[in-house]
């Protein structure tokens, strides 16, 4: 299965796209130090490149396209911008996704693209991703090119290239990585295929391996590295008591 993986930084998200099964056809990097950390501990095909610039016509059967296009004009540190932000490269995933016409596609961003501030624009996101053939006339403002974005998807019949979406905000802690770091899935799949659908299957995140040591391992009281640091925390205070006064 190939892919391509857009604003591809240090490898992150790519890593885990190609453990998941998928060659990259192409990586898309502008950054000269984040290439150079891709090349010397991947053997991708790497491209350092503005993503603005760059031409899919030479790639074919594209199964995904990924990336984490840049979050600064989201973040919650930043000047909140959004669109009015040059930084803005959800333009460019979504017209790589519009010229590859991968069968899915998978792009993550901060927790602050959810912000209340944020909402019409996320669904403009959400709806050129679902239709993105449809495109903004010259000249037009986003807003009015979201208006007939909203038109058209409540026609309820859309022929050409358009995708099932869904927006999933997770928790990488609970997923089985010791961080806490919230980010924004947008995932979508082309909506002519066989499966036609997205699992809702509920993730049961990964048990953690206990140790020979670790009284969970013995008891079987809790789960999870909290829980287990709270019992090794409450055994503490049960075997060191304060001293008593008076």
């Amino acid at each position: 299965m190939r892919s391509v993986e857009l604003f591809a930084g240090a490898g992150g998200l790519g890593l885990g796209v190609s453990r998941a099964g998928f060659e990259p056809a192409a990586v898309l990097e502008w950054d000269r130090w984040a290439c150079d950390t891709l090349a010397e501990n991947k053997d991708w095909p790497i491209h350092r490149a503005d993503v603005r610039e760059f031409s899919y016509t030479k790639l074919r059967d594209i199964e995904l396209v990924s990336g984490g296009p840049p979050a600064n004009r989201f973040s919650m540190g930043g000047k909140h911008n959004a669109f009015l932000d040059r930084r803005d490269m959800f333009p460019e995933a979504i017209r790589a996704v519009r010229e590859l016409r991968p069968r899915a596609f998978v792009f993550e961003n901060v927790k602050g693209l959810t912000r209340a501030t944020f909402a019409n624009y996320l669904e403009y996101i959400r709806l050129q991703l679902r239709h993105p053939e449809l495109l903004a006339n010259d000249g037009e403002a986003w807003f009015g090119h979201l208006g007939r974005l909203e038109r058209h998807e409540t026609k309820g019949v859309h022929d050409g290239l358009h995708y099932n979406v869904i927006l999933r905000l997770l928790n990488a802690a609970n997923h089985g990585v010791p961080q806490k770091r919230e980010r924004v899935f947008i995932v979508g799949f082309r909506s002519d295929l066989a499966s036609n659908g997205i699992s809702r299957r509920r993730h049961i995140p990964a048990k953690p391996c206990p140790g020979p040591r670790d009284p969970v391992a013995t008891t079987g009281i809790a789960t999870g590295w909290r829980a287990r640091i709270g019992l090794r925390r409450r055994r503490r205070r049960v075997a060191c008591p304060k001293p008593h006064r008076g």
